[in-house]
């Protein structure tokens, strides 16, 4: 299945990446900013490759990001609607196998190479606060970028988050122990999901939790101005929680 589909997946992704020049265009732009934000850093090359259809869409080797086309083919390509695929991929993933999210997955790669994440084993809340530090990098670093393509939200996901933000965290708040540190609960609010368990099918996102965790980076930001990029990234996600204040209506 997977072989036979490969020189028809070559086609059609030469067909629809045509010559990467709006890519590479936003690639630039974003990387302006990241050498703005992080003088320091050395940018890697770009590579393009087609692999099959597991590998991934973006990885990081010495020096190197190497965008993987197989996963950029468009979220009609026949080949991701195969059984095996749609095991690894389901249709919630699948449908941001575009073109639009290369370059934001690329810069992403980048914010975890220069930080880490450090998620692992912190408490629900930190780790939504850690998680939510990525996306308030994305936004500085592709300000003309749309949040649907930084997040993987859909535009009615994300305009259903904005007017239920404080109903959001009503929720997370009341019904769970914000401080717990069970592995099943935090994968309700973290990590890729077709919605969020007790939430509207049609309205809620998966991953709700880096949302939340990024409006908590956001009023952190806002009310400490004079911080950097840097600053903010490295400021433990207990202290951004405690100065945050985070009350939403």
């Amino acid at each position: 299945q997977m072989a036979g589909s490969y020189a028809s997946l070559n086609t059609i992704i030469q067909k629809k990446v045509g010559d990467m020049g709006a890519i590479e265009k936003e690639l630039e732009q974003s990387l302006k900013y990241v050498k703005y934000y992080f003088p320091e850093y050395k940018i890697p090359k770009f590579i393009s490759f087609i692999g099959t259809l597991d590998a991934p869409g973006v990885a990081l080797t010495d020096n190197y990001i190497a965008i993987g086309l197989q996963q950029y083919a468009g979220k009609d390509f026949e080949g991701y609607l195969s059984k095996e695929v749609q095991q690894l991929y389901p249709t919630y993933i699948s449908r941001r196998f575009e073109p639009a999210y290369i370059a934001a997955n690329c810069i992403k790669t980048i914010v975890t190479d220069i930080f880490p994440d450090k998620s692992n084993g912190k408490n629900l809340i930190e780790q939504m606060i850690e998680k939510g530090k990525e996306w308030y990098a994305l936004s500085l670093l592709m300000p003309g970028t749309a949040d649907s393509v930084k997040t993987g939200y859909t535009q009615k996901q994300l305009d259903w988050c904005k007017a239920e933000e404080g109903q959001i965290f009503n929720y997370i708040t009341q019904r769970e122990n914000i401080e717990t540190i069970d592995r099943d609960i935090i994968k309700y609010y973290i990590g890729e999901a077709p919605f969020t368990q007790g939430m509207p099918e049609n309205f809620s996102p998966g991953n709700i939790g880096q949302w939340v965790g990024w409006q908590i980076v956001n009023m952190y930001a806002y009310k400490n101005a004079s911080l950097s990029l840097k600053e903010i990234m490295n400021t433990s996600p207990r202290s951004i929680l405690d100065e945050a204040k985070y009350k939403p209506k």
